[in-house]
């Protein structure tokens, strides 16, 4: 059993060595201290069996092969004693493993407590002697780097993690108190796109458009556009469970580019449908032209299959002609077997001295080979259908292919246009909310 200890004890005892009892507490240092104790007991434990194993492990290796044939024994009872020490390896790994988890759970527990105590600068020490990373640490890390004001380290951490909407929210308030607005508002959009309808981006929603600075118009010359669409998008998203809500939403985006581009909210809302028509027209005609790409398509399909029928025919007229040629060579060489046997039959009979029993053998090896002889020419058309079943196979199977094909005709166009099928669907549905929202708002 190959163990790697040094896995298990990297950092551990030099987190233990500088505990500031100040902060983490005699109690705790006090644990720590006994934790490592009993590693490194543990590990001297283990010591002994592993040289044991090893060396029983070389003496089982002498019994593999011909030189362990007549020590079953010997083998079954060093099987034993290797099975023992190998149980007694994994119970002292396991032990080990066991603390050095207690270590790590305490060192989290100390940079944890140097954390609530405001000392920043320790708890990051030790959180990063805290050997398995998860998102969990890297909050801690991420979390004291905030508090010390060193935003772009908090960034680095917050980004290692998961990339959920809650933790770019973090992100976003990070270059926010940065003073990076541009980042910030980056952040934002990222957060509220695609649109999900979660709190994190009903948080954002509510976020962006307070995240003003003088440099925007310039940063984001689309900003009223864009955000206008995330406004469409949950308006669309909501028509069906709340049409109140999604009306309102569709004003707002409406709202927004109307001020952006100083126009009437009828006519920006006259522009949102005419601009959802135009995307339905669009898909529309894209699937008109992937239809005929599917029949394109599928004539190709059919036109390899053909001639993937025309290549099978031409090899299995070709193993005819090669069927024919192999049966001859089968019985030329079952007629040259028989007159060989003869001969050597003849050979022995003429030596006063062959033994009988040689003799008898030879008069078998003729009747074997006089048998093959008779077989072969008894069974021709057999061994040549013998010879071309797989090719006769290949013929079939190309056939069923091409007559699958054909029969699927329907179904093999329709999943080739379906995406695009599904795309028409949406923007219809979005093209009628739509115009039941302007509707609602500017029709009434």
């Amino acid at each position: 059993m190959n163990i790697n200890k040094n896995l298990i004890l990297t950092g551990i005892f030099s987190v233990t060595m500088a505990i500031n009892p100040f902060i983490a507490g005699a109690a705790e240092e006090k644990d720590i201290e006994e934790l490592e104790k009993k590693l490194i007991s543990v590990e001297t434990q283990l010591l002994e069996p592993e040289l044991r194993l090893d060396k029983l492990q070389q003496e089982r290796s002498k019994y593999d092969g011909a030189s362990g044939w007549f020590q079953g024994s010997k083998k079954k009872a060093l099987d034993k004693e290797i099975e023992k020490n190998e149980a007694l390896v994994s119970e002292k790994y396991s032990e080990m493993k066991s603390t050095a988890q207690q270590v790590q759970k305490m060192v989290f527990d100390v940079a944890h407590a140097f954390e609530k105590h405001g000392n920043y600068d320790k708890a990051i020490e030790y959180y990063l002697k805290v050997e398995n990373r998860t998102d969990e640490v890297r909050a801690r890390i991420a979390s004291c780097f905030k508090a010390k004001k060193d935003y772009h380290q908090a960034i680095k951490w917050l980004l290692e993690m998961s990339r959920t909407d809650n933790n770019l929210l973090e992100v976003v308030d990070c270059y926010k108190l940065d003073g990076s607005m541009r980042e910030a508002v980056y952040w934002l959009f990222e957060i509220l796109t695609p649109w999900a309808g979660n709190s994190a981006e009903l948080a954002a929603l509510d976020l962006i458009e307070q995240y003003n600075y003088p440099q925007r118009p310039q940063d984001y010359p689309d900003f009223f556009k864009r955000l206008s669409d995330v406004y469409l998008t949950k308006a669309i998203d909501a028509y069906d469970s709340n049409f109140l809500q999604a009306s309102k939403d569709y004003r707002k985006a409406v709202e927004l580019l109307s001020e952006d581009l100083n126009e009437t909210p009828q006519l920006v809302s006259f522009s949102i449908v005419e601009r959802h028509q135009n995307d339905y027209r669009v898909a529309l005609e894209i699937l008109d032209r992937q239809r005929e790409a599917a029949e394109r398509n599928f004539e190709d399909r059919v036109r390899r299959a053909r001639d993937d029928i025309e290549r099978a025919e031409d090899r299995l007229r070709r193993a005819r002609h090669d069927a024919d040629r192999d049966y001859e060579n089968r019985l030329r060489n079952a007629e040259h077997n028989v007159k060989r046997a003869q001969d050597r039959l003849n050979e022995l009979s003429k030596v006063t001295t062959t033994p009988p029993e040689e003799i008898e053998r030879a008069k078998r090896n003729l009747e074997n080979a006089n048998r093959e002889l008779q077989d072969i020419r008894r069974n021709r058309e057999r061994i040549i259908r013998d010879y071309l079943r797989p090719y006769e196979h290949e013929v079939r199977s190309a056939r069923d292919d091409y007559d699958s094909l054909l029969s699927n005709r329907t179904r093999i166009i329709e999943e080739y246009i379906a995406p695009y099928k599904r795309k028409v669907a949406e923007a219809k549905k979005s093209l009628d909310r739509i115009k039941a929202m302007h509707d609602a708002n500017f029709n009434q």
